[in-house]
């Protein structure tokens, strides 16, 4: 009888079932929730259409890949860090900035075509305002993605908190200009720059850490790198622990001011059934984001996802 090898039970469950692949999944889940919330969107202002609705969205993920990855380079990323695990933090930023310059690049044409058809007949003044911020955001974005100064000298350029508070505003003006192409209010837009800020967080963060945290800590997995890393995504954690009851509460609340209450409405209809398909979708996330920490699903490198597990080299 031939020889068999058995492998250890933790390399067949590896080979089986990866577990990074939960913050992949995640970010599939929250641009497959947008792309839901996008098309709702249009299609309660009236302007609901496929070449439209793709086309918006790509323009706020877009926009989420920038702020939120902005957050991270100059918010989620400490003085400490640069110090301890410079090299990390440099290649961090070059990483970052090659994705940055393709979400520049995507904003400027999706958003032209916004302004042009999407927010065509929003008010002049938000209109005018929106163009001005887009313009700052894209200038003062390419500004500091092209800055090849060492990283102690980058961090919170000019340029880069210019970037990120023009991609704030940027997207808190979108979303007052949804709200009057479908005639709300002063609460509504609050309510509507609260929701898609939360998005642009969380859909930048999780960008950062799948396409540039992860792999550049693979390169140099130092105790140095190990505790920055850890602490980063500590940060990026806590924005989650926010941004998820503020996606639920605020979309509740668009759904109800846009649909009122009537269950019948929810379940009979094609747009009751895009609220009720967007909740699920934020119900998978919050599902994922409790156990991506608990079963050390929130990075490949040891240690990242809980400090006291990390087993590295010098």
């Amino acid at each position: 009888m031939a020889d068999v090898t058995h492998e250890p039970a933790g390399t067949v469950a590896d080979d089986l079932f990866d577990k990074y692949l939960l913050p992949k999944a995640a970010l599939a889940v929250i641009l497959a929730a947008s792309l839901v919330g996008t098309a709702l969107t249009l299609d309660l202002a009236g302007q609901w259409s496929p070449l439209l609705a793709l086309a918006k969205w790509a323009y706020l993920v877009a926009l989420g890949v920038l702020l939120g990855g902005l957050l991270w380079k100059h918010g989620f990323v400490r003085p400490g860090d640069v110090d301890a695990a410079g090299d990390y933090c440099a290649e961090l930023y070059r990483r970052f900035d090659r994705i940055a310059a393709g979400a520049l690049a995507v904003l400027a044409v999706t958003g032209v075509a916004s302004l042009a058809v999407v927010y065509a007949d929003a008010p002049l003044a938000i209109r005018a305002a929106l163009a001005a911020a887009l313009a700052a955001t894209l200038a003062a974005g390419a500004v500091d993605a092209a800055d090849d100064a060492p990283v102690p000298e980058r961090f919170r350029t000019p340029a880069g908190v210019l970037a990120l508070a023009g991609a704030v505003l940027t997207v808190s003006l979108s979303a007052v200009a949804d709200v009057a192409l479908a005639g709300g209010g002063l609460v509504p837009a609050a309510s509507r720059v609260v929701h898609l800020l939360a998005f642009a967080a969380w859909v930048g963060g999780a960008v950062w850490n799948i396409f540039v945290a992860v792999p550049t800590g693979q390169l140099r997995p130092t105790p140095a790198v190990v505790q920055a890393a850890g602490e980063q995504l500590e940060r990026f954690r806590w924005t989650v622990r926010f941004v998820i009851p503020t996606l639920v509460l605020t979309g509740a609340y668009q759904s109800v001011d846009a649909l009122g209450t009537s269950v019948g409405t929810y379940v009979g209809t094609t747009v009751g059934l895009a609220v009720l398909a967007k909740l699920g979708f934020v119900a998978v996330l919050f599902a994922i984001f409790l156990a991506c920490p608990m079963w050390r699903a929130c990075s490949p490198i040891d240690g990242v996802c809980d400090l006291d597990d990390a087993e590295v080299g010098d």
